[in-house]
């Protein structure tokens, strides 16, 4: 009779109401943060079809000419860096919640415009238009975190959606790789048109969010402020250091593995998933180290001295044979991932820690564009000092991080004595 009751029971436990239940338990409770989590899945997975694949259709669909692409896609980012503050503050003066539905909403109309394209002369505005869009809904959205979201529960949230992240965007890119497949005009066109049913649901789940406070006009000494706040710009300038070491992942140490290491090829493939894995388990564990200013400063030192090692210890690998020169991109892959963990966790802690908590979209887009100097410059070092200088190129990028090393503490003190004196 026992012996029945458990089979009864494992049954049961194995049923779709019961695995039902247990992910609905999973599931954070009604309320913003599951509206905000859930957005991020849906948007990172439509941004995972239309970076996969919005080129090739810009090439076999579309007609526009590779280099235009190019200018098209850098125009798109540069407008997006340059105009980031200007941006934060059409959120903190709208609301974060309504600026984030609007700039949604106009991704939607850019998008599904874009796939009607066939002149370089009306691609490349639409293209920074795309850009602008797309760096304003980014904006708001952090915004809505510090404006919606409790203090306490901000740092695991970021945590959680760059794991979500990571997940939508593989699945994005895995349904990228079927439409790929495919290989016809109406599958490359849904990639670009899968990105803006994406921001379609976005725009529309986020009418369940409530609306923030709006900002009025200030005095023009805070308007000053507003726009001006040296210090914590420096921290995000420091703190987007430590994001050369996603460049070096996906740029950078696969370069070096293909062309100037005795490492198999397939290497340089299995090391990205193994850091995508690596971090949707343990971003939010490792997270929660630098939930106050001090521990993310602390933490983004040992972010930079992760990355200081990995660079050291890819020049190893030009010296060695196949089997050592594995185990070497292996460990290096571990000192690049432990950075990215730690600079992440540290880098949203500084976000909302020093941001003014009445101006969140300002802040937002000044951390952003401070990070942002990084993200540009980063390909281009990266793939210049590791590509000039064999195998020295990698002891200039060490040098870098040292810098950010040294600048951590000070700039970081230099910011928390300006909010205390505010």
């Amino acid at each position: 009779m026992a012996i029945k009751i458990g089979e009864a029971v494992e049954k049961d436990a194995w049923s779709p109401r019961s695995r039902l239940s247990r992910l609905k338990a999973a599931l954070p409770p009604p309320g913003p943060i599951r509206v905000l989590k859930t957005n991020v899945l849906i948007s990172s997975t439509g941004y995972g079809l239309y970076t996969s694949g919005s080129v090739i259709f810009l090439v076999k669909v579309a007609k526009i000419p590779e280099s235009t692409v190019g200018l098209g896609l850098s125009l798109a980012g540069l407008l997006g860096v340059l105009l980031a503050v200007p941006l934060g503050k059409v959120a903190d003066r709208l609301g974060a919640r309504d600026a984030a539905i609007g700039f949604n909403a106009l991704l939607v109309v850019f998008l599904t415009s874009l796939t009607f394209v066939r002149s370089s002369l009306v691609f490349i505005p639409l293209a920074g238009a795309i850009g602008i869009a797309e760096s304003g809904g980014m904006i708001s959205r952090s915004a809505m975190v510090g404006k919606l979201v409790p203090k306490e529960a901000r740092l695991g949230l970021s945590a959680a959606n760059r794991v979500l992240t990571n997940i939508g965007f593989s699945l994005g890119i895995l349904l990228a790789g079927l439409a790929i497949g495919i290989n016809t005009n109406a599958s490359y066109t849904s990639l670009v048109l899968g990105m803006a049913l994406a921001s379609m649901l976005t725009a529309v789940t986020s009418l369940k969010l409530p609306r923030d406070a709006r900002s009025g006009r200030s005095s023009e000494t805070a308007n000053r402020r507003y726009k001006y706040d040296l210090p914590y710009v420096a921290v995000s300038m420091v703190s987007g250091l430590t994001l050369i070491g996603n460049t070096i992942l996906t740029v950078g140490l696969p370069l070096w593995v293909i062309t100037d290491t005795r490492v198999p090829h397939e290497v340089a493939a299995w090391m990205i998933i193994g850091n995508t894995v690596v971090v949707i388990l343990l971003q939010v564990k490792v997270s929660k180290g630098a939930d106050t200013v001090p521990g993310a400063r602390r933490m983004q030192r040992f972010a930079f001295l992760a990355l200081i090692a990995a660079s050291a210890v890819a020049t190893l690998t030009y010296h060695v044979d196949a089997l050592a020169g594995t185990a070497l991109i292996v460990f290096d892959v571990i000192l690049l991932t432990l950075g990215e963990l730690w600079g992440e966790s540290a880098s949203w802690s500084f976000r909302y820690g020093l941001a003014d908590a009445e101006k969140q979209g300002a802040y937002a887009g000044m951390f952003t564009m401070g990070n942002s100097i990084a993200t540009v410059i980063g390909p281009t070092a990266v793939t210049y000092f590791v590509a000039r200088f064999v195998p020295e190129g990698w002891l200039v990028l060490a040098l870098i991080f040292t810098i950010g090393l040294a600048l951590n503490g000070p700039v970081i003190a230099w910011a928390e004595r300006t909010r205390r004196e505010a």
